[in-house]
């Protein structure tokens, strides 16, 4: 990124690019941060002290509030959020561990990152289309380390099975192709309910007021608007669409029009994300819904140029002219892994093509992988429908056991199930439950039961899935199966990964002596009121009555 502005400045001179100069030096001022050029060793390093500091504060500071207030003040000093939990004590577990500051300041530098690079002009059709190289370089790195450590873990069953966890996860959804054949099993079934009842499809496009787009679509320069709103990121443009859509969803209920379908969020080539709707709703409602779509999401400058042909467009799906399924079909190839897709087109209607970076291929679809991964936008949702949970338990369930089932269990058991001779039916899945707007009031409910989980931060009952019932007979649960696996390796879980040491002495050669540094440093705490077992004892207790911590 700086040889690139070096070679941008000579060219055309500073004098064109004062806000870009003023924003560098913005980030070369924020001291507390990790520099955006840090790599992951440095990142580490910022985990560790910060989980030091967090162990200081625990030592010194002797009230429980006092605890919290100091902790979210390096929270926001790093500009993570407070750590998830449900009792002080978890909160604190969490800012203990150094595995969590890392996980948290990764996240919040890969974020940082990237909104520098769409406000400096990195993330567009002419530069890198929908995220930076350097970005996307980190985050294909990031996923190679993920998939070897899944390789690396081998766990057995009760029956004596042993999988690596890779393999494990290549058999569901986080299987690109596993993922696509059920979106588009659950588009399909849609389509069939909507024929058979008569209703119609439409396809909307909505997008975001132009302040949330960084680059002009025509001339690729920077946009006033967008620098003249604060310049928002991704993810508050995502957030704004989501507040659209619920508002329109209100009014849509309060009006009696329950449309049902799927929405697909994708980049624009500047990142700003827009959505993609699939509508069914019977017939006579369409222009009421089209005229809510319309007036909800022109609600926000809608008067501003071009907003009316932009900002909504709208799409009757004609039967006899395609399916609506393969209408969208394009859609979800794409933001998946571009299978099918042939041409990679731009909302704009530019073609992207594969890149090369360095001696890797990197093609259009990982680009919009990376970009969802990296700003945490959920691509796809079901609208309406019946939970999909009951759909993937039912095939978890082996066909003797539902022999003497209710009819609309042992049918919706039978329409799950993918054979040779056919596939599975989700337009079946959802006669059975009662329909396509049936929600979590269907006939088939997901079974759960308690059981008490160790967690690495606590320990609490939660409830998980064992099986389904049906609602004429709650008690009659017929029971998925489900595997207990242990890790097969002899590595020991620790509840909190503590610092190394009680002063960290660790540069450049942390990496090296990460073993040595950590059984040293456990060592050392052997029988010290901070020592991680003494100290979730001791927490236990203190959370409990509210009393101090006693040091």
């Amino acid at each position: 990124m700086g040889r690139v502005l070096r070679g941008l400045f000579e060219r055309e001179g500073m004098e064109r690019h004062e806000r870009k100069i003023d924003l560098i030096d913005k980030v070369w001022c924020e001291t507390d941060l990790p520099p955006l050029d840090a790599g992951d060793s440095a990142l580490h390093q910022v985990a560790e002290a910060c989980a030091r500091e967090c162990f200081r504060i625990c030592e010194t500071v002797k009230t429980v509030d006092a605890i919290m207030l100091a902790i979210g003040v390096i929270c926001r000093r790093q500009q993570v959020p407070l750590p998830k939990g449900e009792t002080k004590g978890e909160i604190t577990r969490r800012a203990l561990d150094r595995g969590w500051w890392l996980r948290s300041i990764r996240k919040a530098h890969a974020r940082r990152f990237e909104h520098v690079a769409i406000q400096l002009g990195f993330v567009s059709y002419k530069t890198g289309v929908y995220v930076s190289d350097e970005t996307v370089q980190r985050q294909r790195r990031r996923n190679r380390q993920n998939a070897k450590l899944l390789a690396s873990i081998e766990v057995e069953n009760e029956l004596g099975q042993t999988y690596s966890l890779e393999k494990l996860a290549a058999l569901g959804v986080a299987n690109p192709a596993i993922r696509r054949g059920e979106l588009m099993s659950r588009i399909r079934g849609f389509e069939e309910i909507a024929a058979d009842l008569r209703h119609v499809g439409v396809f909307a496009t909505i997008t975001a007021p132009s302040k949330y787009h960084a680059v002009l679509s025509k001339s690729g320069q920077e946009n006033p608007r967008y620098v003249a709103f604060g310049s928002p990121t991704p993810r508050e443009a995502q957030a704004y669409l989501c507040k659209v859509w619920s508002c329109i969803r209100a009014s849509l209920h309060r009006k009696g029009i329950r449309a049902y379908g799927f929405r697909i969020a994708e980049p624009h080539h500047d990142g700003c994300p827009h959505w993609h709707m699939l509508m069914f709703l019977p017939a006579d409602q369409v222009g009421t819904y089209k005229a809510e779509l319309r007036a909800y999401a022109l609600a926000v400058d809608g008067d501003e140029p071009g907003a009316d042909k932009n900002r909504v467009k709208l799409v009757d799906i004609e039967a006899g002219k395609g399916t609506a399924a393969g209408y969208i079909a394009k859609y979800v190839a794409k933001n998946i892994d571009g299978a099918h897709v042939g041409d990679h087109k731009t909302a704009e209607g530019w073609t992207v093509t594969t890149d090369l970076l360095g001696n890797e291929e990197i093609t259009p679809s990982q680009r919009v992988v990376y970009w969802a991964q990296t700003w945490g936008i959920r691509q796809f949702q079901q609208i309406g429908g019946a939970p999909i949970g009951v759909w993937r338990e039912l095939r978890r369930i082996k066909e003797e056991t539902v022999r003497h089932a209710p009819p609309a269990l042992k049918e919706a058991w039978r329409a799950v199930q993918k054979t040779e001779d056919s596939r599975a039916s989700f337009a079946s899945y959802l006669r059975q439950q009662g329909g396509p707007n049936v929600g979590r009031s269907g006939a088939i409910v997901l079974a759960k039961r308690p059981v008490t989980v160790t967690g690495r931060y606590a320990t609490y009952e939660e409830k998980k899935p064992c099986g389904v019932y049906h609602t004429s007979n709650r008690k009659a649960v017929y029971e998925s199966v489900r595997h207990v696996w242990k890790r097969l390796d002899k590595a020991e879980a620790v509840a909190v990964a503590v610092p190394w040491t009680r002063v960290n002495n660790c540069t450049r050669q942390w990496q090296e002596e990460l073993k040595k540094r950590t059984a040293e440093g456990m060592e050392s705490l052997k029988g010290h009121s901070i020592a991680t077992e003494n100290l979730i004892e001791k927490w236990k207790n203190r959370f409990k009555d509210g009393t101090e911590y006693e040091h």
